[in-house]
């Protein structure tokens, strides 16, 4: 598990170090810098550049200092350096003042950019240092700092892998918060950062800005966050580590009975890919209740589920056996699946009104169900009132907008917040689904960000694979938000698996289901 900070976060954790552990500001700056100049003189070395030629582009804060830092090692170890400072001189930082200072004294001179720009040509540099704004960026960029992005991008153009660009801490234009682009923004082939993640270099588009993205230590630890954790981290290690051992001496009943409510008269592949998902995960048990018309191809394509077979049809006596048929599996049940291609008629409808109504075991929400639950206040309130351990919620940005009453678009820009507000409203645990996709938890502050996955995986099928994974991890009980969180990461990484072997464009749903075992076994 990792931390993701923001600005806010960051500066706080900085200043504690300084201020409270008494840590000199000039050593963690310097600490900054030869983390950068160690990276780069590793690329020239293996660029085999005799002569490197590098242009720092510093802002007037602290970012500007770790430049001018960076400016003078390159210097000091053979490098051509020039350096320019952007923006307005008289609110240079006292310790940006002072790395000039020493910067001077090492014979590195300050040209204006303007001059840069005018006197040397595009391919003069192999190595740009972007140390602008770094986490600081919060307005649209414009004058002096426009330019400078617009003529790093020019430079990349003409030399392409040939010019290392090399943002400190964050790229300049990449908002620290959530990754969005503050009008523009530079381009870098790789931003290293210190400490901690910053959510701005794992959010969408500011991860396509920041290239390669790593994380040096300069001193910055736990310690200095006081007890004030951040609001938000993500996992990076082996998923088998986040899951309990498996019970040596357990038995099929041990490890999940998941009935899986998916599927319609027309659509049968939704309520396999959510049972397979859900085997091939570990679940002990599997029950899939589905119309009569999908039991011939369930069958045949997995025998390992059993079934639970019911009329697809809204007449009175019908709906009264669907009711009596759910009760009695509900009983045998420890976690429920409902939604996957479910279908929107009156049959689907009274199918979940039922589940909310009657069912008490751990619940998954997804699909059509989500729809179904946007479009009825009575559903509504039969989640917020439902008497089960937990439910899980996972809509994709669509099924998100329908459920809060907002556009696409405000949900997406506000992707990081309006999760924890859905989460509290429904008293649940949400996983709104995109390409990085965020849990939260009623009644928690902090979120998860899914950094696994893929564009791949942007295919129908992908979420009810999603669904049965969240089913088999449930059986570990481990509480509704760290089982959303895990099943979400072991969904991406299975995603990331089936990329490798297959590639983005040609992936489907199906693809992810052998990779689980995969991911299983590391």
């Amino acid at each position: 598990m990792q931390y993701a900070v923001n600005a806010d976060e960051m500066k706080r954790y900085d200043r504690n170090t300084i201020e409270f552990f008494g840590m000199p500001q000039a050593v963690l700056m310097e600490r900054a810098a030869l983390s950068c100049t160690d990276y780069v003189e590793k690329w020239c070395l293996d660029k085999n550049i005799k002569k490197p030629r590098a242009l720092v582009l510093a802002g007037c804060g602290n970012n500007g200092g770790d430049g001018v830092a960076i400016g003078r090692i390159l210097k000091q170890h053979g490098f051509t350096v020039s350096l320019s400072i952007i923006g307005d001189y008289t609110k240079c930082t006292d310790a940006l003042l002072n790395q000039l200072k020493i910067a001077g004294k090492y014979g590195i001179p300050q040209r204006p950019f303007l001059k840069i720009k005018e006197e040397r040509d595009v391919r003069d540099f192999d190595v740009i240092v972007d140390a602008m704004l770094g986490i600081g960026c919060t307005r649209p960029v414009t004058g002096t700092y426009a330019e400078a992005i617009d003529f790093i991008a020019d430079c990349k153009k003409a030399k392409d892998e040939d010019l290392l660009v090399l943002s400190v801490d964050m790229p300049t234009g990449i908002n620290t918060r959530d990754g969005s682009i503050c009008q523009k923004a530079v381009k870098a082939d790789v931003t290293i950062t210190f400490d901690f993640m910053k959510t701005g270099l794992i959010m969408y588009p500011g991860a396509e800005y920041a290239g390669e993205v790593l994380i040096r230590d300069v001193g910055i630890t736990a310690d200095s966050m006081l007890d004030k954790k951040p609001g938000a981290f993500f996992y990076d290690e082996p998923a088998t580590t986040l899951l309990p051992k498996r019970d040596s001496d357990g038995n099929k009943g041990s490890f999940g009975k998941i009935l899986i409510i998916a599927g319609s008269d027309k659509i049968s592949g939704a309520c396999l890919l959510s049972a397979e998902a859900a085997l091939r995960s570990g679940a002990g048990m599997v029950k899939i209740f589905t119309p009569i018309q999908n039991s011939e191809v369930l069958r045949t394509k997995l025998p390992e589920a059993m079934l639970e077979c019911y009329e697809y049809s809204d007449d009175p006596d019908n709906l009264k056996i669907i009711s009596d048929t759910l009760k009695s599996a509900f009983e045998w049940a420890t976690c429920v699946v409902m939604g996957p291609g479910l279908g929107l008629g009156d049959t689907a409808y009274h199918i979940v009104k039922e589940v909310l109504g009657q069912c008490d075991k751990k619940l998954i929400i997804d699909a059509d169900a989500l729809t179904l639950i946007a479009e009825s206040e009575k559903l509504q309130r039969l989640v917020r009132d439902y008497r089960g351990k937990y439910i899980i919620m996972t809509p994709h940005l669509g099924e998100f907008a329908r459920l809060s009453g907002k556009k696409v678009s405000e949900c997406k820009n506000n992707i990081l917040t309006m999760p924890k507000e859905m989460a509290d409203k429904f008293g649940c645990t949400i996983i709104c689904k995109d390409a990085r996709s965020i849990v939260a938890d009623c009644g928690q502050s902090r979120i998860y960000i899914n950094v696994s996955g893929n564009s791949g995986m942007a295919t129908a099928g992908s979420g009810d694979i999603l669904a049965g994974i969240l089913a088999a991890v449930s059986a570990y009980d481990l509480g509704g938000f760290k089982t959303a969180s895990i099943g979400a990461y072991i969904h991406g990484l299975a995603g990331d698996l089936a990329k490798n072997e297959l590639g983005e464009y040609s992936m489907i749903a199906g693809d992810l289901l052998p990779a689980l075992p995969k991911i299983f076994q590391q």
